[in-house]
């Protein structure tokens, strides 16, 4: 394995992998890692709503403190967690997919929860009020929030995308930037850079810029949806 990453991280450029190959790669892995986050963090949104306002403060706190923690110090915990003699070494994730994967969804997890769960505790306690002092039920209340905050939720899956596509440390140091297996835009920028080859790191800079444009439209669209929707 220590050939095979030391062979990745000295290549010199992308030229045997395509722009189109480590678009659609960053893009996939970028996909799973938001698909995580709604899978996870949403949850854990909903469970602080839950919780009193002094508790669901401090936690949210923490949270917004984790945004500001450097990629390169999530990778590096995540590293001493999966190479070969840490907790989980025997899964054999170090550079690979799974590991770029696993980085970006601690990098965009925190700007998830604090996203929604904000929006989730207030808005559960204004339609919890409002339902049951007309005689309704839970049940009532868990469906009007869900579908109140489609628009939320859809904002912030998309963000979590942006976030995650965007991330380099976490990246680099987990997944190593292998050509043709875990090299994502932000690492194949990293690497073309490193040898001087700027031509090739525009482009890849460009394909990167253009698929963040095309996310912050369509945070942009949902956001007036859900003023339209709640106007």
């Amino acid at each position: 394995m220590g050939g095979i990453v030391e062979d990745g991280l000295l290549d010199q450029g992308v030229s045997m992998e395509s722009l189109a190959d480590i678009t659609l790669k960053s893009i996939w892995i970028s996909s799973a890692a938001a698909l995580l986050v709604f899978a996870t963090g949403f949850p854990t949104s909903f469970a602080l709503a839950g919780l009193p306002r002094r508790r669901f403060e401090f936690l949210i706190g923490v949270f917004e403190v984790l945004i500001g923690v450097p990629t390169t110090v999530i990778g590096l915990l995540l590293y001493m967690l999966i190479y070969p003699k840490g907790p989980f070494g025997p899964l054999g994730l170090l550079y690979t997919p799974q590991a770029v994967v696993l980085g970006e969804f601690l990098v965009a997890l925190p700007v998830a929860v604090t996203l929604t769960a904000r929006h989730v505790y207030e808005l559960k306690a204004v339609l919890t009020e409002l339902v049951l002092g007309l005689g309704g039920s839970e049940n009532q209340v868990h469906r009007l929030l869900a579908r109140e905050l489609t628009p939320v939720l859809l904002s912030a899956y998309v963000a979590s995308f942006s976030r995650a596509i965007g991330e380099l440390g976490a990246a680099l140091i987990v997944g190593g930037g292998i050509e043709g297996f875990t090299n994502v835009l932000t690492t194949a920028i990293y690497m073309e850079t490193s040898i001087g080859d700027y031509e090739q790191a525009i482009q890849l800079g460009l394909a990167l810029i253009g698929i963040v444009a095309v996310v912050a439209v369509a945070i942009k669209a949902l956001g007036v949806r859900g003023e339209w929707r709640s106007g």
